[in-house]
């Protein structure tokens, strides 16, 4: 702990006084705020407040119309094999469609669009597609780990290289990026089921999806590299289209379309991090949390999140012997992977954990808005930082008279993201090393 009024000292507290006068309130107004009549105040700076941490595997996280819905597999030399699928049922485009008389199959065309993309594109991926056995219901939960019944028969296994940049030429059009996969033309294909369709099934879009239920569309395990395709399934892009015949007319087309009022989910398959890395293994899934003292880790699509605890915060003013204001407190993620193909979440979340179930709630800090509160990756440091200034403070008021659940830490937008960083723990090992830290400017009232 160091008095910031010793030489040295002083300007550096000048400059950190000048940054946070930008944000909605100041830090030092917060702890004044708690702990009023101070006659004698000194300024201290420490880093060595005592941060536990350690990563575990998230739960099966909501994944119900995301922003983007994520297909593709993914090997990552630290957190191993990835697969992302997805389910989605669709909607007609006019309702009372007829196929006539006759209506004889040419193909059935799945269209997807693309928003994104997370990892190596340059990997070929095989994409399987399977009529799924049970109603989807656009106002209900799902899971990433929901697993929804389906019929065994793959209408596809279409070989795609992505290209989520690189514009769509589609017959005169030139498109936005999207690509195409033809279902199979098997002697029980979708596409016949589709004709074959009665009047009252094509009535509306709700007798139709209990006719046909919908699909799920998933990727074979990659062996090395890979990407996640985010897909933009509302758009006027994506959709199924039959190509069709009939006794009075050639060249027939009708489209159904995955709309946002289609129910539609990703679930996420982790391989049980079978061929993660061993120090990963280790920590996540044989639960050794001192290793937590070396590294960190956060993986989006229902992965890893990242428990966080002060185990002497409580205690802090008492081992000063004085009354403590929190002028400011700031949480440090230093990174220690930058792999060009893995970029780093654009912003992570930090929530207060409520029980030992591993619920949570907000961090009071929060409420003060996203530019006080922080989060964002800051590239120039490789690293993420968190003002909790408040909930410090309320901390140390409270003492040991109130249970602490700890805090969480995980990738913001998980649900329609593939990101994932790798830090450094609590204590890496080389005065080199940037520790995973909390950082505190404190006034010692007298």
């Amino acid at each position: 702990m160091k008095n910031l009024f010793r030489p040295g000292f002083y300007c550096a507290l000048s400059v950190l006084i000048f940054s946070v006068t930008a944000c909605n309130k100041k830090p030092e107004q917060i702890g004044l705020a708690l702990i009023p009549d101070v006659d004698q105040v000194n300024v201290f700076y420490t880093d060595t407040i005592r941060v536990t941490a350690y990563s575990l595997l998230e739960d099966s996280i909501r994944t119900d119309e995301p922003s983007n819905i994520l297909l593709g597999s993914i090997k990552d030399p630290v957190f191993g094999t990835t697969v992302a699928g997805f389910y989605t049922q669709f909607a007609l485009s006019t309702n009372g469609h007829d196929f006539g008389a006759n209506p004889q199959l040419d193909s059935l065309v799945l269209q997807l669009a693309y928003s994104g993309y997370y990892g190596d594109t340059m990997t070929s991926q095989t994409i399987r597609a399977f009529e799924i056995n049970e109603q989807l219901f656009a106002d209900s939960n799902y899971y990433s780990k929901r697993q929804i019944p389906y019929d065994q028969t793959d209408h596809s296994a279409y070989s795609l290289n992505m290209r989520p940049k690189s514009p769509f030429i589609f017959l005169d059009d030139t498109l936005s990026p999207m690509f195409r996969m033809r279902l199979s033309d098997l002697s029980t294909s979708i596409g016949d089921k589709l004709l074959g369709a009665s009047e009252e099934n094509l009535e509306s879009t709700e007798k139709f999806q209990e006719f046909f239920k919908g699909l799920f569309i998933t990727a074979d395990p990659v062996s090395s590299g890979g990407a996640m395709a985010y897909l933009n399934l509302p758009s006027n892009l994506s959709r199924m289209t039959i190509y069709y015949r009939n006794d009075e007319q050639d060249s027939l087309r009708y489209e159904f379309f995955m709309t946002s009022s289609t129910a539609r989910f990703n679930r996420f398959e982790h391989n049980d991090y079978l061929d993660a890395s061993d120090e990963f293994r280790q920590q996540v899934i044989e639960g050794d949390t001192s290793l937590g003292h070396q590294n960190i880790y956060i993986q989006a699509m229902g992965g890893v999140k990242t428990f966080i605890r002060f185990p002497h915060l409580a205690n802090f003013a008492n081992t000063l012997g004085k009354k403590v204001i929190i002028n400011e407190a700031k949480l440090i993620f230093t990174g220690i992977d930058t792999i060009t193909e893995f970029p780093s979440p654009a912003q992570l979340a930090l929530v207060l954990g409520t029980d030992e179930k591993g619920k949570y709630t907000i961090v009071p800090d929060q409420f003060e808005g996203d530019n006080y509160f922080g989060g964002l990756y800051k590239k120039s440091v490789n690293a993420y930082e968190f003002r909790i200034t408040k909930l410090v403070q309320q901390m140390i008021l409270d003492g040991n008279d109130k249970a602490d659940y700890g805090l969480y830490a995980f990738v913001s937008g998980a649900s329609g993201l593939a990101s994932r960083k790798v830090f450094h723990g609590t204590s890496p090992g080389s005065d080199t090393l940037t520790a995973f830290q909390l950082k505190v400017i404190y006034t010692r009232v007298d």
